[in-house]
């Protein structure tokens, strides 16, 4: 039942304000927002290392994206996921915009939980993966976040929903997601369609048409 009283009151009319503000802040900082996703390494030529020829070809792909975004679009936040492959190289790609040329821009990492690189075994993607998270503007640890948990599991576990969970709040806190999908099922094709779900603009670069792009927009973006 709605208390009109306590609506009408100062008590509740400074609520109703103190709620729009924080909204008109969240919203503000959405247009200006970018987030990525995208396939592994074995699904985008196997660059398994950040400094292989692949890893740098698909960089040189993305950066021209991310610098028509910052001139023509507003842009000036950037939210990676920080797994192997395309996250990774889309971080790097705007750290190095950042500190060449941007210097304004914010660089995120949005982690599913703690333990993401549990299961990775390669030494050099380790300390790529603890590089990034020293260098990110900010870290956002999804699985502690009241919205973005997964019933029964613990804070900090692995667990597969959880990268989903992962890819929801980045497009939630975007106006504009940027993709290397192939147009196969997984977790970037559930991304894609929860970034139309949502009514956000999608960039995809495709991977079998060497990094072509297309661009979908959306009614919210």
């Amino acid at each position: 039942m709605v208390d009109f009283a306590w609506l009408n009151s100062p008590e509740g009319r400074e609520e109703i304000n103190r709620r729009r503000e924080e909204r008109r802040i969240q919203e503000n900082l959405e247009s200006k927002t970018v987030s990525f996703t995208g396939h592994r390494p074995n699904k985008l030529g196997n660059c398994y290392s950040l400094m292989d020829k692949q890893s740098k070809y698909i960089k040189s792909k993305i950066e021209t994206v991310l610098i028509d975004l910052i001139k023509n679009e507003g842009v000036e936040r950037f939210i990676s996921g920080g797994a192997i492959g395309f996250d990774q190289i889309a971080f790097w790609t705007v750290q190095g915009l950042k500190k060449n040329y941007y210097s304004s821009i914010v660089n995120i990492v949005a982690v599913p939980f703690k333990k993401q690189p549990i299961k990775w075994s390669d030494k050099e993607t380790q300390l790529w993966y603890k590089k990034m998270l020293d260098t990110a503007d900010e870290v956002v640890y999804v699985d502690e976040l009241p919205l973005y948990g997964v019933e029964g599991v613990p804070i900090g576990e692995y667990h597969v929903a959880k990268m989903q969970k992962r890819n929801e709040y980045m497009v939630d806190k975007s106006r504009i997601a940027v993709a290397a999908w192939d147009g196969s099922k997984g977790g970037t094709g559930n991304c894609c369609r929860y970034v139309r779900k949502k009514g956000k603009t999608l960039y995809t670069l495709k991977p079998q048409r060497d990094f072509e792009l297309d661009v979908i927009y959306g009614f919210n973006g």
